[in-house]
């Protein structure tokens, strides 16, 4: 665990959590009693400016909810993200189904700000590491095809392949087992440097010149790590097994007989028609975040186009939110996917990783998900099998906080306990006031809550598992970025000490008692 010191924290407040590539290494900071149960968190393939977001809070703590019991759930999601795009921090499009019966399929905000084009379920958008699950079923459609075998090693398709890579097999690449180090790390997503290299022709190829000089990570198949320069050399294996360019083969034997008309891989430098524009923020201003703020004065900045030309099996496609769902209704047993290769893809690995998809548990449910971002683009798709129940979200603002976005709109969907985004209006913070509330607070299973008062801003944190910095919203109530919710402090009688914290989010209040000044 790492302690994070002052500069971090104005990282953390300045910097919403967003989706990175791997949902294992990023997607969910857990918090006090999160019912959201994925526990593995590392910082490879994170973006440099979203790794002080990371943290792991093991809290566990005693607090009771009441589910939302509502028939018209499709109806609280349009709600939740409606406020979310009327505030300026949402635009995309959001698809909630129950096997093949839609229960809302709806865009918020535009696919282009300037022309003001509206964003629908119908808007061609990167799917960024989506990409990887359809990547990994080409293989499989490879293998049955006799084209290759999963325990080949890579060498058999890969020119000039180094020695270090003889004993990484082609299912090692799909498991994200094979060692090979992710060129992300080195050109950290979403900088200046990122976007420059991806620009350039040939980022495949020159991604794959590069590994070939670097040693491996661990031996193939020793471990589980994230490899997006994993999944590129994947997909020229599976070009070279096939004998057809990537982008065809994926298209014709897995897009089209699944019924994917606005799906596809991309080319080099062309935007494919009817596809969106991707956005950052320049800066973050606290008020207008929690205030709320029209698009145009958001502070958006139009990310360069990036190629991303074929065979780029880590990231290079693009979809829509209806295309996903036939994807998804594929998956469960299907003339394009039989149900023998859904079972091998959903079998979970090192790492709980299947073949392209996160195979784990979330809300005490079995789940399969993966995320995806590349700059400008954000997107996350997630099956709750059992339940029948597909969600997939796409956001072309990048710095959209993606992650508690899905986390609040699974809740609504599963009817558990959640809250509609924090809203409301900063103030100056106040020395006196914020010093009725500095002090150690106990939780619930024993934790200890340490609120300061910092030249910036009031903190709150447990020793090895977060600190996290506050809004203010008046004097006792604050913005809590780190969950998206809100601290609120109770003061005594005498309006002097506070003598109760409660940190909300996720619809449940997580409550700490005072025990010292």
């Amino acid at each position: 665990m790492m302690h994070v010191s002052r500069t971090v924290i104005k990282r953390v407040l300045a910097i919403p959590l967003g989706s990175c590539c791997n949902p294992e290494t990023l997607a969910y900071v857990l918090l006090p009693n999160s019912r959201d149960q994925n526990r593995i968190v590392v910082t490879q393939g994170v973006p440099g400016y979203m790794k002080p977001l990371i943290a792991i809070i093991l809290l566990i703590s005693a607090v009771n909810g009441i589910a939302q019991s509502t028939p018209d759930r499709a109806a609280l999601v349009d709600k939740y993200l409606t406020i979310r795009s009327e505030m300026g921090n949402f635009s995309g499009a959001v698809l909630v189904a129950r096997g093949d019966s839609i229960l809302i399929a709806k865009g918020y905000g535009f696919a282009d700000m300037k022309k003001q084009v509206p964003f629908t379920p119908d808007t061609r958008h990167s799917i960024a590491s989506v990409s990887k699950m359809f990547t990994a079923m080409a293989a499989l459609k490879a293998r049955d095809a006799g084209r290759l075998k999963l325990d080949d090693s890579v060498c058999k398709f890969i020119d000039n392949c180094p020695d270090a890579w003889k004993l990484v097999q082609i299912q090692h690449l799909m498991r994200n087992t094979s060692g090979i180090p992710d060129y992300e790390e080195k050109l950290d997503l979403g900088s200046d440097g990122y976007i420059d290299y991806m620009r350039q022709p040939r980022s495949a190829a020159r991604i794959v010149e590069s590994a070939r000089s670097q040693p491996l990570d661990f031996p193939p198949g020793a471990k589980f790590k994230y490899s997006n320069t994993g999944f590129v050399v994947l997909s020229m294996a599976v070009e070279k097994a096939t004998g057809r360019p990537f982008e065809e083969f994926v298209e014709e034997e897995l897009l089209r007989p699944a019924g994917m008309k606005d799906s596809g891989v991309y080319r080099e430098g062309k935007r494919p028609d009817g596809h969106a524009i991707g956005y950052t923020f320049k800066g973050t201003d606290w008020a207008k975040i929690l205030g709320g703020v029209a698009y145009k004065d958001a502070g958006l900045a139009e990310i360069p186009w990036l190629s991303l030309g074929p065979p780029h099996g880590d990231a290079g496609m693009y979809s829509t939110v209806n295309d996903l769902l036939k994807w998804s209704i594929a998956m469960d047993g299907s003339k394009a996917v039989p149900a023998s290769r859904a079972s091998e893809v959903y079998t979970a690995g090192e790492g709980g990783y299947g073949y392209g998809w996160f195979v784990g548990k979330g809300f005490d449910r079995d789940r399969y998900r993966h995320n995806g971002f590349v700059p400008g683009f954000a997107s996350d798709f997630v099956k709750f099998p059992k339940e029948k129940i597909t969600i997939i979200l796409f956001s072309n603002i990048d710095r959209t906080r993606m992650s508690n976005v899905m986390r609040d709109i699974s809740s609504i969907v599963l009817g558990l306990p959640y809250d509609m985004p924090v809203r409301g209006k900063v103030v100056e913070r106040d020395p006196a006031a914020m010093a009725r509330l500095e002090g150690e607070y106990k939780m619930a299973d024993g934790a200890i809550l340490t609120v300061k008062s910092e030249p910036d801003f009031l903190t709150a944190s447990i020793k090895g598992r977060f600190t996290a910095g506050l809004i203010p919203m008046s004097d006792t109530e604050f913005y809590f970025p780190l969950a998206d919710g809100r601290a609120t402090f109770t003061l005594d009688s005498d309006k002097k000490t506070a003598v109760k914290a409660n940190l909300r989010y996720s619809g449940e209040d997580h409550i700490a008692e005072r025990i010292s000044k």
